[in-house]
């Protein structure tokens, strides 16, 4: 990877992501959650303490319960998983504010919008853009996810949610080429952070047939202004852009928030392709932009 100083998450960039992390867990939570807001607390400041000590510490919930309710959304979670930090309206925060925003903005201008929710887990991005702009009807989302029990999750909380119009569902795994098998890790602790498993192994992971963005999306696309992905795919964010290559090069306004600790390789590759870095909200995710060609 290359050493360029822009992509750093610089001091001024993590006083305020610290003290949006702050805010968002330990005071805006009280007046986001609807229930069950103690517990929620209570979790959320024995997971940030977990993160403190060990950034990598992924904490499951002690508790039993299996329903958030925020101001974005209804969820049904898995009990004694990271779900209920996943739904949490502190999750990623100061990431899902620049989307809203993003959107927002879009709506302004009267664009149709594509979001192209990849690594969907249980539905906090999908059912939070949703629900935030159910009545636009210029955007349109699509979640991939290729565990089944998230997936299953996924399907249930979209209905929840009264989302079945606004959001297609996908439980396929993407990558660069089709029809490709290979295993997938799942987390029982923190399903959220599943993934593929490129070696092979004689673990007895699930085995899982990929799909590309090319031959599933590429006709889909040409419809909308604007395409917004978040790709979460810990680590294999290169692989599964590869496979939407027509789409990223098919002139359209793309924006892209992408997850770049797991793997750093991804900033190289956006860069190859021409894409201008935007902003690093957090120190996990950047954002990007393929403007109008």
């Amino acid at each position: 990877m290359k050493n360029n100083r822009k992509f750093k998450f610089f001091l001024k960039d993590k006083i305020h992501f610290y003290w949006k992390y702050f805010i968002s867990k330990v005071f805006k939570i009280w007046f986001e959650v609807r229930r069950p807001k103690f517990k929620i607390f209570i979790y959320e400041m024995m997971y940030s303490a977990k993160k403190f000590i060990k950034y990598t510490s992924l904490l499951p919930s002690p508790f039993k319960e299996d329903h958030v309710e925020t101001r974005f959304g209804i969820f049904k979670i898995r009990p004694h998983t990271s779900d209920m930090s996943n739904v949490s309206p502190a999750f990623e925060r100061s990431d899902m504010d620049y989307l809203l925003e993003l959107i927002l903005r879009l709506q302004d201008e009267n664009r149709k919008i594509l979001f192209i929710d990849i690594g969907a887990d249980i539905g906090t991005f999908a059912i939070t853009v949703g629900n935030q702009f159910k009545l636009y009807k210029h955007l349109h989302i699509m979640a991939f996810e290729p565990a089944r029990s998230s997936y299953t999750l996924l399907e249930e909380n979209i209905n929840i949610n009264n989302l079945q119009e606004k959001v297609e569902i996908y439980n396929v795994a993407l990558f660069n080429e089709d029809n490709r098998a290979i295993e997938f890790q799942f987390n029982p602790d923190a399903p959220g952070s599943s993934g593929l498993k490129i070696a092979s192994s004689d673990s007895g992971n699930q085995k899982v047939f990929t799909k590309t963005l090319n031959s599933l999306l590429i006709d889909k696309a040409k419809i909308y202004d604007a395409i917004i992905f978040k790709v979460d795919v810990e680590g294999l964010e290169t692989e599964v852009l590869k496979g939407g290559d027509k789409i990223l090069n098919s002139g359209k306004d793309i924006y892209l928030l992408v997850e770049d600790f797991v793997n750093p390789a991804i900033i190289d590759y956006l860069e190859n392709i021409g894409a201008e870095f935007i902003c690093k909200r957090t120190p996990y995710n950047s954002w990007w932009h393929i403007p109008v060609r």
